[in-house]
């Protein structure tokens, strides 16, 4: 199996991938950092590279079979077989490398169940999409990454 080397992001990178996520135009950013849109442009493209390469790489690393991917939104979806599940792999400057496996679980008796909160709540922050209260995080994190996905367009 080929080996693949990645780097994250460096801090300015992450802020202008950040900034054209919420569809801030290059200008705007070039103007504010007092740069040229090139630089913008040029570091906008390094920056969804390197993401990109972390979205394959955890996908590699936990032999996920990429369906959709978006470095552009830090998002990729895929199957794992071994769980026999979709999975989802986020990139966020706030949380990391995150994958969340499509599951049905019992959320209450769960040890992770706060982590499991607490990253569903960034998502959903960062996405600006309502956060699905009362439901399961196992629900609740099924109901935003389909909200996501058809914010892609890669579902109905």
């Amino acid at each position: 199996m080929k080996s693949m080397h990645f780097r994250f992001p460096t801090k300015r990178q992450e802020f202008i991938w950040q900034k054209r996520r919420q569809e801030i135009p290059p200008s705007a950013i070039a103007r504010e950092l007092k740069v040229s849109r090139a630089l913008v442009s040029k570091t906008q493209r390094i920056a969804e590279e390197r993401i990109e390469r972390i979205l394959l790489h955890t996908a590699s690393a936990n032999r996920i079979k990429i369906r959709h991917i978006s470095p552009r939104y830090g998002f990729a979806v895929g199957y794992c077989a071994a769980n026999k599940s979709d999975t989802y792999i986020i990139y966020s400057p706030a949380m990391g490398t995150q994958l969340w496996f499509n599951h049905k679980g019992n959320c209450e008796n769960c040890s992770e169940k706060q982590v499991c909160y607490e990253i569903l709540h960034t998502l959903a922050k960062e996405w600006k999409l309502p956060f699905p209260e009362g439901l399961p995080e196992t629900e609740a994190g099924e109901v935003l990454f389909n909200l996501i996905m058809r914010r892609l367009k890669w579902s109905k």
